[in-house]
């Protein structure tokens, strides 16, 4: 068997794929070819099917068992984690190919009434009648009955849009790879956990000095740690101007984003981007989300300033800077409140804490996750065969750990998604964070890393258990303001003081967290939360003013604009060379564009829903029962204020929301 047959068959495989294989640079050499001709398959099925006399159709009769797509998002979840120059070229190359195929099936006058047909004549079940509703609002959305000419100008909009984005994503990890900040005066730095400091030792220690990259965790424990102001200045400026200058520069992508996107906005008749955005969500309007977000951020600037305001108290500071406010905050604890991070992180090792998210789930959703031993791209995946009733129903793997190359954030995704047809095949669902590995002895989580660990478990955990057996059921499809609902639900059973007792586990002693400590915490839970709700509410409000506003005509216009959205909502005032949205990855390459709202709309409806939950006691398997039966299993079987209402018998309230910030 040749090497391409390998692969193929490897496609084919219904169990784990070999990622260690597919990956391979003797594979990468050949990928092209493979990609082409996968290409002309489904070019060539799809010409087939289009032939169809419609009276031959049923529901089935649209599903595709493809290997394109699978391999496509493959080769992308390798871009994200491990990204090569010939990956990219891979990926370059064909993405326009793809695109244009896609684009050809997404405005298909054939296909749509086809779509049509079987809607109208054939007896479907509830599922299938979801199905097909959602299609062809799909194409209606899409207003398939657009000039052809302007159809045309819709493709080549989406093409390029893909290029941006993606542009605009390596871009920031390419900027990110150049950062390096060498540090030889160890009197500045001390304080700094061990672990951070061997690590950035290791990488000059010739010299005994310390050498830090873009390591999240790093930057995070220098704004705490650094007591030097000028090093902690440097790497806040390093934040916010990445990929803002230079060959990295993304400016002139985020302008040509803004400009395509209204274009193709009003193309389809809508106002704006951001209004043809929320036409798919559960917001109403652009108008309602200014409402929601502006009235909440006055509260959480005034909360804000009040937290700021008993910092600068204490250490008798008559002004303070950003880049000083992590710092401070961070003495504040430990000296008037007697909460050391560093102490309280040796509670969390990252071990303990993952056995005990899977232990958790296991025993309230009587699921077995069983981790199978696999060589993969890398040494620290790991993987997992996820049970319900004995059966497979899903395979899971964690890529936890920040590596040089890799996509900053953490997220979930599905790889290959529930097909029914011509078998079952079962799901492969991921999730990547970016914590810091030890590089010595044992590795210890942040309680902000142990909440995203559950949060991007949950959003896995959601796409395993939905009941439905067709994809278009069960992956991220549910309305995008709601599909945060239960990742940060999960969080809660971080943070709740019953579950930090469970939770916590020294890593010296094995003890669990005292009841006075977990007191602490719960007393300072909306300590500075507020900062962090202004700042949500910051992005999500230039998010939506950018997609809903005039664009700008010219760069420096679009440098001007974004400062004066900016100091509109932000606490602190923000300078010429603040350029955060050149690496604002979730709305200018992903998919949050006009929805970076969904973050606090999802924590205003989960907050609701948590209540509940506590009245109802959140160790209850009667609770999770009810939980899993009216939402998680659901997806998109029905629109998501309708999940919520099956849980609640009752409207979404913010009173919850405010109560758990202190209002």
């Amino acid at each position: 068997m040749n090497l391409k047959d390998k692969v193929i068959k490897e496609l084919k495989n219904k169990n784990f794929p070999d990622l260690k294989f597919l990956f391979s640079n003797e594979v990468l050499d050949i990928t092209k070819e493979i990609l082409e001709e996968e290409l002309e398959n489904e070019k060539q099925k799809f010409t087939d099917f289009l032939k169809k006399d419609n009276s031959t159709l049923n529901f089935d009769s649209f599903e595709d068992d493809g290997i394109l797509d699978y391999f496509w998002s493959l080769l992308n979840h390798l871009e994200n984690v491990e990204t090569s120059d010939k990956l990219r070229n891979i990926i370059e190359d064909f993405r326009p190919k793809l695109q244009d195929f896609w684009n050809e099936v997404s405005y298909n006058k054939n296909l749509y009434e086809k779509y049509l047909y079987v809607s109208e004549n054939i007896k479907l079940d509830e599922e299938q009648r979801r199905i097909m509703d959602l299609r062809i609002k799909s194409y209606k959305d899409r207003w398939i009955d657009l000039p052809e000419e302007k159809q045309d100008e819709i493709k080549s909009i989406n093409k390029k849009l893909w290029e941006l984005s993606d542009k605009f994503t390596n871009n920031i990890v390419d900027d990110e790879k150049t950062f390096e900040y060498l540090i030889t005066d160890f009197e500045i730095i001390k304080d700094l956990p061990n672990e951070v400091l061997e690590i950035a030792f290791e990488a000059w220690k010739e010299k005994w000095w310390y050498l830090f990259d873009s390591d999240p965790t790093s930057f995070g424990a220098i704004m705490k740690y650094c007591s030097s102001q000028k090093v902690r200045q440097d790497f806040e400026k390093a934040g916010f101007t990445t990929a803002s200058k230079g060959n990295f520069d993304n400016r002139a992508l985020v302008l040509e984003i803004l400009k395509l996107k209204d274009k193709k906005a009003k193309i389809l008749w809508y106002k704006n981007y951001s209004e043809m955005s929320l036409n798919t969500k559960m917001a109403d309007s652009p108008e309602q989300v200014f409402e929601l977000l502006e009235s909440t951020s006055l509260k959480a600037k005034e909360k804000a300033n009040k937290d700021i305001q008993e910092v600068k108290d204490y250490f008798k500071l008559s002004h303070i800077e950003t880049y000083d406010l992590a710092y401070y905050t961070r003495i504040l604890k430990e000296e008037k409140y007697a909460i050391d991070e560093k102490e309280l992180k040796l509670y969390f090792e990252f071990e303990n804490v993952l056995n005990y998210l899977h232990r958790f789930i296991e025993t309230f959703y009587s699921i077995e996750i069983k981790e199978i031993k696999l060589e993969s791209y890398n040494a620290d995946i790991r993987v997992y065969e996820i049970y319900k009733d004995n059966k497979l129903i899903s395979y899971y793997f964690l890529d936890a750990f920040y590596r040089k190359w890799k996509r900053p954030g953490a997220w979930a995704d599905n790889l290959r998604e529930k097909e029914y047809l011509p078998e079952f095949s079962v799901p492969v669902i991921l999730n990547v964070c970016n914590f810091q590995k030890a590089s010595s002895w044992k590795t210890t989580l942040y309680l902000r890393d142990v909440e995203t660990l559950f949060h991007e478990f949950w959003h896995a955990i959601h796409e395993m258990l939905s009941e439905s057996k067709y994809s278009e059921l069960s992956g991220f499809w549910v309305e995008w303001d709601f599909v945060e609902l239960p990742s940060q639900l999960l969080e809660n059973w971080v943070s709740d003081k019953e579950s930090l007792k469970k939770l916590s586990k020294h890593i010296e002693t094995g003890e669990e967290l005292s009841d006075e400590m977990i007191e602490k915490l719960d007393n300072l839970k909306t300590f500075m939360s507020w900062v962090f709700v202004a700042r949500q509410n910051e992005f999500a409000l230039l998010d939506m003013s950018l997609y809903s506003g005039e664009i700008p005509t010219s760069v420096e216009e679009l440098d001007k604009k974004i400062l004066e959205i900016v100091n509109k909502y932000s606490i602190f005032k923000r300078w010429d060379d603040y350029k955060m949205y050149c690496s604002f990855n979730h709305i200018f390459g992903w998919w949050y564009a006009a929805g970076y709202y969904s973050y606090m709309w999802a924590e205003i409806i989960e907050a609701d829903v948590f209540s509940r939950i506590k009245e109802l006691w959140m160790f209850d398997s009667s609770t999770w029962s009810l939980l899993l039966e009216t939402i998680i299993w659901q997806w998109t079987r029905k629109k998501a204020s309708d999940l919520f209402f099956d849980f609640m018998w009752r409207e979404v309230e913010n009173k919850a929301f405010m109560e758990r910030y202190g209002l």
